[in-house]
């Protein structure tokens, strides 16, 4: 919840959290079956594609916010870390996922899933939701 800020406030004060008032969210738990993921979360493999966690978790959103309007001017365009997402998607084809850590919860990590990756019959991203009419289905992507 705290990588899309849907609640304001510091997962490490207890009792300082609050909801956003301006969006609302849901939770849902999501059962993932995934059969290539690079893991980020480790120091050692990062290390093998020359990215490190500063890189990962870093100023992601500055770089679409900033620009000849802004005080700062820049670093502008995509983030190291957008780039590094389209470049493992472009060149490794097999690859399903990125495991890495939050850049909001420094004790948490995050998994990143390329969809249009996972192969039907043994890959999949599940879960349930309700219509307003109370109807439930199951989703599965592929």
């Amino acid at each position: 919840m705290f990588e899309s800020q849907a609640p304001f406030g510091s997962p490490l004060t207890p009792g300082v959290v609050v909801p956003n008032p301006t969006a609302s969210f849901v939770t849902l738990p999501i059962p993932v079956k995934l059969t290539a993921v690079v893991d980020l979360s480790d120091p050692a493999p990062s290390a093998l594609v020359d990215t490190n966690a500063p890189e990962l978790t870093g100023d992601w959103r500055g770089y679409r916010q900033r620009g000849p309007a802004t005080s700062v001017k820049g670093p502008t365009g995509e983030a190291p870390i957008q780039e590094f997402g389209e470049q493992l998607f472009a060149l490794c084809p097999n690859v399903q996922g990125v495991l890495t850590l939050s850049a909001r919860l420094p004790y948490c990590w995050i998994l990143a899933v390329f969809t249009q990756r996972l192969k039907a019959g043994t890959d999949y991203v599940r879960y349930d939701i309700q219509d307003s009419s109370g109807n439930s289905r199951t989703i599965q992507i592929p």
